[in-house]
């Protein structure tokens, strides 16, 4: 200890602790830089790809965020936080599609599957306590709702079925009388307005039904072919692009945005865009073959 040391040692012991001090601090002062410029250490290239774990990181503090308000019994929220996190990994699939496609993005395909499957099981215990919850206070709501999706379903596949236009119309209007909110039904006269050119009306009728469930597959798409019909193709492709954000396990948005993309441009390089929205449709949602879209592709 220097409190119990000659005068001379004291000295040579003061004069040590200003060396390393000063190393010390010109340490931190050159580490410093590097540290915020590259956080997980070590120099980067400015030509070197982000890495995964890079890419991946507002996504996971996303999947931490919905995990804590599971815990916490918060199920709704969680849901909705676990969308989001899926949107993310969604957009890092789209903004890296070479990289995609090799088993260096596995990490961030294992992550979607885990995001989708903490999805499904958050729904289903959701499910599960409104169904008790119904079943010990009165059954009668449940079972008139459950006949009433039948009925619909019913209705449902005969005017999807090959009848006239007029009587297809009828049978639509017939849904829509007895029960004006009926979103399939008002999907379909949606798009029998489309298919007589009444483009305003098909808009009006989609915007509304965005209106009450904003990211609702089946509307996005429509209200995408309304948009292209009208020769705003620009429009169409953002409509596309937002529908495979918020629906990223549907394949419809992928296909129809390959199709946009052979119609906004031609040549081999809007075919190899177009064939990479096609397969990543079928690789990553569990998307049929379509037949006729490959012809295109070819």
């Amino acid at each position: 200890s220097p409190l119990y040391c000659t005068p001379s040692a004291r000295l040579w012991y003061n004069r040590g602790m200003k060396i390393c001090c000063t190393i010390l601090a010109a340490s931190f002062s050159l580490a410093a830089p590097a540290a915020w410029y590259w956080p997980f250490g070590g120099d980067r290239d400015e030509n070197e790809a982000p890495r995964i774990s890079d890419l991946m990181e507002p996504a996971t503090l996303l999947i931490d965020e919905a995990s804590d308000l599971a815990d916490e019994g918060k199920g709704a929220e969680a849901v909705k936080k676990y969308d989001l996190a899926l949107q993310e990994l969604e957009r890092i699939e789209l903004e890296n599609p070479e990289r995609a496609a090799t088993s260096e993005f596995s990490t961030v395909r294992n992550k979607k599957a885990y995001v989708q499957s903490a999805i499904d099981s958050l729904l289903l215990d959701e499910a599960r306590k409104n169904a008790k919850a119904v079943a010990v206070t009165d059954t009668t709501a449940l079972e008139d709702r459950l006949a009433k999706e039948k009925e619909d379903k019913a209705a449902s596949a005969a005017i999807a079925a090959s009848a006239p236009v007029a009587e297809r119309t009828g049978a639509i209007r017939k849904v829509l009388s007895s029960d004006p909110k009926n979103r399939r039904a008002r999907l379909m006269m949606a798009t029998e307005d489309l298919k007589k050119k009444d483009y305003g009306a098909a808009k009006l009728a989609v915007k509304e039904l965005l209106a009450e469930k904003p990211n609702d597959a089946p509307a996005l798409n429509l209200l995408a072919a309304i948009e292209a019909s009208e020769g705003d193709l620009a429009s169409a492709k953002r409509t596309l692009e937002r529908s495979i954000r918020s629906n990223p396990k549907s394949h419809h948005a992928y296909y129809n945005l390959a199709r946009l993309v052979l119609q906004m441009r031609g040549g081999e390089q809007g075919k190899e865009t177009a064939r990479r929205y096609y397969e990543n449709g079928r690789r990553y949602c569990n998307g049929p073959e379509d037949r006729s879209l490959e012809e295109l592709l070819k």
